[in-house]
């Protein structure tokens, strides 16, 4: 193991595994039997409080070729797409914190939401939620959204099959000084044959002026995954954007605004810089 992919924890391990494994991953990653029969379906979410980031937890990072760029600031976050778990293969490694991942206590990964962070998750096939505390980095395939431990994967019922449709919404420090845990509004219109992160951004073609690219990829999943990603932290800070994305060759382009002169796409490049926490530059596009 690298030294680079010693660092992001287990959670992404779980990803490459998961991607290279058939459906049935989650029958040889679950715990033995009798560890499995103590916990008789009663499992404790995690209980929130107001923890400072670990800054070395929330540097852009890379996987895979792919950059990623985690949320600097307290900003809630909402997201809808598939769920995986991982238990006994990294049960005792270290997260991305630092901290050891214990399989039995309701913790989670997440590629950009900002460590350690509180986040109720639900899932919306059966309606049963849990608060779990992120702590780690994943996953990074297959556009799944969040990686939760096996505890967190038992109590939402999905540990069986090893994926579920959810809802993630990440709670503020306001959230959790005032108790507030946010509904999980978005069930009623969820499309249950869409596994792609909810977001407007579309495939658009170039278009004439500037606009401010805050990323590139190697694959349209990972494009949409952050362009919903941006929408979310942008809409929550009170400046929702457009947001498009582009091909060119090889690449997906995610790109905020378009038809701006080059003066305002310095300076809205430099305000989404300030919000996103990424590197943003204006470009004809």
């Amino acid at each position: 193991m690298t030294m680079k992919f010693a660092v992001l924890g287990a959670a992404l391990i779980t990803a490459l595994l998961s991607a290279c494994s058939s459906n049935s991953f989650y029958e040889n990653d679950g715990p033995p039997g009798f560890f499995q029969s103590s916990l008789n379906g009663d499992v404790a979410g995690a209980v929130p409080k107001v923890e400072p980031f670990a800054k070395a937890a929330n540097r852009p990072y890379t996987v895979l070729g792919q950059q990623y760029v985690p949320m600097n600031s307290d900003l809630p976050l909402r997201q809808i797409g598939i769920a995986s778990w991982y238990g006994k293969q990294f049960h005792g490694n270290k997260t991305s914190t630092g901290e050891v991942y214990d399989m039995f206590k309701a913790t989670a990964a997440h590629p950009t939401m900002p460590l350690p962070s509180y986040a109720k998750v639900t899932n919306l096939e059966n309606g049963r939620s849990i608060i779990v505390r992120v702590n780690d980095r994943g996953p990074f395939l297959q556009n799944r959204i969040i990686d939760l431990s096996y505890a967190a994967a038992k109590y939402l019922g999905y540990d069986t099959k090893g994926t579920a449709k959810v809802e993630v919404v990440r709670l503020t420090h306001n959230d959790i000084r005032t108790g507030t845990t946010q509904s999980t509004s978005l069930q009623i219109s969820l499309d249950k044959n869409n596994d792609t992160p909810s977001s407007t951004a579309y495939l658009a073609e170039p278009a004439q002026g500037w606009g401010v690219q805050i990323g590139a990829f190697s694959s349209l999943s990972n494009a949409q995954q952050f362009a919903s990603h941006a929408e979310a932290v942008l809409s929550s800070a009170g400046q929702p954007s457009y947001i498009r994305i582009i091909r060119e060759g090889s690449r997906y382009r995610v790109v905020v605004q378009q038809g701006l002169s080059l003066e305002s796409a310095r300076l809205s490049a430099q305000n989404v810089k300030n919000v996103l926490g990424c590197n943003a530059f204006a470009v004809q596009r």
